[in-house]
């Protein structure tokens, strides 16, 4: 269906002295998926990526004896599916013509913040849906008390001071996840730093992984700021070090988080799996209907995104 004269009647008449249009003179947010995503460039109908785990600790050997071998683990795959994204507008030659303000020809700017939109929305779901649907290449949620290690029960029994019910919670396995799930406090922060401080690769060899962006919905930023930005540690009388500071974390908002209580951290960018794959940049194009002379205008895109692997992840699906 096309735009026509009848549906903007004030366009068509001089003397307006403001188009409050929303979509320019309305602020748009920041940008914050790409500032949390790799984001890469793709130029094929998918990404598959796969997670190995190199070899177990090196054992002693013993004078004259033989070298042990061990080999790399192959563990699951990720794939990447890029989907298309697009919007139109349609618009009756006349209206375009008559148009005093030029208001119908900025459509397509329109169309660029319904495209930022799904850009936001579809990276934030990778965490809204973290607890459930999205999968890594172990094949269970991205957060989860029991990520697989590849090396199964020997990389726990490897791994040091590694206990069930203290710091896993099945042998075999590792948390990014509390149980239960946990507000955003103090306490539950120490809790997160002390997963990461003894967070094992697949073989369960120590790796180090430092936590430094805790993911928020706009709800808890006041509760971040007390907890992370101040000298002294926050809700007790004597004016106790607050020790979190040291581990120079830092907090984000973002508003296409859709629980207010639950809250992630992630590590730096080159710690963490989290994917952005964009095989079609935004684009607008043109084209008039030669019989109607009505004029289509039309923006697309195409991208994926997800998370590889869950080390360099961490999140609390609040209480």
């Amino acid at each position: 269906m096309s735009m026509v004269r009848g549906q903007y009647a004030q366009l068509l008449a001089s003397g307006v002295h403001h188009n409050f249009l929303q979509f320019l003179d309305l602020q748009q947010r920041d940008e914050v998926y790409s500032k949390i995503f790799h984001v890469e460039s793709s130029s094929q109908a998918f990404e598959d990526e796969v997670e190995y785990a190199g070899t177990g600790p090196m054992p002693e050997k013993p004078e004259g004896s033989a070298i042990i071998y061990d080999d790399l683990v192959q563990g699951g795959t990720k794939r990447y599916l890029h989907l298309s994204y697009g919007l139109g507008s349609r618009a009756t030659w006349e209206l375009i013509e008559d148009d005093q303000y030029g208001v119908i020809k900025q459509a397509p700017k329109a169309h660029a913040r319904a495209a930022q939109f799904a850009r936001e929305q579809v990276s934030a779901n990778i965490f809204n849906l973290g607890f459930s649907s999205i999968t890594t290449t172990d094949g269970v949620s991205l957060f989860n008390t029991e990520h697989p290690l590849l090396g199964g029960a020997q990389a726990t029994n490897i791994a040091p001071g590694l206990t069930v019910g203290t710091n896993i919670f099945a042998t075999g396995t590792y948390p990014n996840r509390p149980s239960p799930d946990t507000d955003l406090s103090f306490t539950a922060l120490q809790n997160m730093i002390d997963t990461f401080e003894r967070l094992p690769d697949g073989q369960g060899i120590p790796v180090r992984i430092k936590p430094r962006t805790v993911l928020i919905p706009p709800e808890l930023k006041f509760v971040a700021r007390e907890i992370l930005g101040s000298p002294g540690r926050p809700y007790v009388a004597d004016n106790e070090l607050n020790s979190l500071i040291a581990e120079e974390l830092n907090f984000m908002t973002w508003v296409f988080l859709t629980s207010t209580s639950a809250w992630f951290v992630l590590g730096d960018k080159d710690s963490h799996q989290v994917k952005f794959f964009d095989r079609h940049p935004i684009d607008t194009d043109y084209d008039d209907d030669f019989d109607t002379r009505s004029t289509k205008m039309v923006s697309f895109q195409r991208f994926s995104a997800g998370a590889t692997s869950w080390y360099g992840t961490y999140g609390s699906n609040g209480p």
